[in-house]
């Protein structure tokens, strides 16, 4: 990039941005469709199935989940593109299984479905971005630069993947995890096509993310790089936000544009990536930048209307539950007091645990759980099959902690409870974790050592059943905390 350039982009560009977070906790790679007065927004789910939640707006603010779009997809599922094409929704999403990427589609005729069996669209890369030409056909842009044609359908690509964009040169005294083209996202206006993509790296050094802009006459390039690249991007570590990245651009409801991304918490990455706002403008020359100032009105966070304790008294899960990698419906039961769930695996790490995201980067969560037959469970907080700890029971009536993956202190406390029967409780206060039981009708009693979780994985709450026999839950409790 050159020193003009630079010096251009340092006079129309507020350094720091000011971001809103409209979902905190793992919400990471956001997609929104602007349907009519509607919005709808869904994520990355990685291994959590059910999976894809769909969240509905009408103002931007406050979201409430509608329903999940996959159920059992193999693999990790990563950053998708949620499009309406000919009054049909579409949801194209890669898939990471084994080392090896793939794209796949579903379809709907309402985003709270039901959506049809997912099917592979034949190319590889990641993160789909979907766009028609004023011809009618239809395109698919993938991480790298590349493109696909697609059927008329939208359902499999009829070309090879071809190189159209070489990205935004970087600065090179600027700290970034890897050059990462990706998140391809289109938009037509004023007679441009408007490719918004993300650079820079979603997890290295704070400030290596960011979102850069390109446009085009046509949808597939030749591509002209914005002189207020990047448009949004976290220029310092002290900031809220770090790696701010992977934009979508969308319409208020009050006229205002705005870019939809994801980035950690200061000092919070074991929260995930959140999905947060900034408002952009265009200006004159038919190009847009993150606006000096918010718009009025938007003055406090964005709200999930989906409340995360649960006495298990419904006929089904709710959509703030999905499980690791599997979702079996013959493994639960619902009984009106409370949910029976059937053992998994040797120990909790394989148990394919029942898991929430957390929504606040300090929380407690509480159940009271019963093991039967040779089961363990209990509750833990749960990044993967071999990072996690917790606490569990099992007939023995012996409470132990149960951990994988974290520092292990030579003391941990492991009382004969006297049954396999208890209350627990985990407190994650940004990172510091603590853990309590209670027995019977006495008051809760601290489990030591605690832990610091910070060096960690992204963090879910978690119910788990491992071994042969089955586990009984009631009032699973989650209780933000302040402060």
């Amino acid at each position: 990039m050159t020193a003009a350039a630079l010096a251009r982009a340092a006079a129309v560009q507020p350094r720091p941005t000011k971001a809103i977070p409209l979902l905190v906790g793992n919400w990471a790679d956001p997609t929104i469709l602007k349907d009519g007065s509607d919005y709808y927004m869904t994520h990355s789910s990685f291994q959590r199935q059910p999976g894809l939640l769909i969240w509905h707006s009408r103002d931007l603010r406050n979201w409430k989940p509608v329903g999940h779009a996959v159920v059992n997809q193999k693999g990790n599922i990563w950053a998708p593109e949620l499009i309406k094409h000919g009054g049909r929704y579409y949801l194209y999403y890669p898939v990471v299984e084994a080392g090896k990427f793939s794209n796949w589609v579903t379809t709907a005729t309402s985003p709270a479905g039901p959506w049809s069996a997912p099917q592979p669209i034949g190319v590889g890369n990641i993160d789909p971005g979907h766009v028609v030409g004023d011809d009618g056909k239809r395109y698919i842009h993938l991480s790298g630069g590349r493109v696909v044609e697609m059927s008329a359908d939208g359902m499999r690509a009829l070309t090879e993947p071809k190189q159209v964009y070489e990205g935004w040169p970087i600065p090179e005294d600027w700290a970034i995890e890897c050059v990462c083209l990706e998140s391809p996202k289109l938009l037509k206006r004023g007679g441009w096509y408007y490719l918004t993509s993300a650079q820079g790296g979603t997890a290295g050094p704070s400030v290596s993310h960011m979102v850069i802009s390109a446009r085009s006459r046509t949808p597939i390039g030749p591509w002209e790089n914005s002189p207020y690249n990047p448009i949004i991007r976290t220029w310092s570590r002290t900031e809220e936000w770090w790696s701010k990245g992977h934009g979508t651009l969308v319409e208020g409801p009050d006229g205002n544009w705005y870019c939809l991304l994801h980035g950690f918490m200061n000092g919070q990455r074991t929260l995930g990536r959140c999905t947060l706002i900034e408002p952009i403008e265009w200006t004159a020359d038919g190009w847009y930048r993150a606006a000096a100032r918010w718009p009025r009105g938007w003055d406090k966070p964005g709200r999930a209307e989906m409340p995360l304790s649960d006495d298990f008294r419904g006929h089904q899960l709710g959509l703030q539950w999905s499980f690791h990698q599997h979702y079996d419906p013959a493994r639960f039961t619902l009984t009106g007091d409370g949910l029976e769930l059937r053992g998994i695996g040797n120990d909790p790490g394989e148990s394919q645990p029942l898991c929430v995201v957390p929504l606040h980067p300090a929380y407690e969560i509480e159940v009271e759980v019963e093991a039967e037959e040779e089961a363990m469970a209990g509750l833990m907080l749960f990044v993967n099959a071999n990072e996690y700890l917790g606490l569990g029971i099992s007939k023995d009536g012996v409470l132990r902690r149960v951990q994988k993956g974290y520092r292990r202190y030579a003391r941990t406390d492991e009382p004969a409870i006297g049954g396999a029967q208890a209350a627990l409780r985990i407190v994650n206060d940004r990172q510091d974790v603590r853990f309590y039981c209670r027995i019977g009708a006495s008051g809760w009693k601290v489990m030591q050592p605690a832990a610091e979780i910070s060096s960690g994985g992204v963090v879910l709450a978690a119910l788990f059943a491992c071994g042969s026999g089955k586990a009984r839950f009631r009032r699973f409790r989650y209780t933000p905390l302040e402060g």
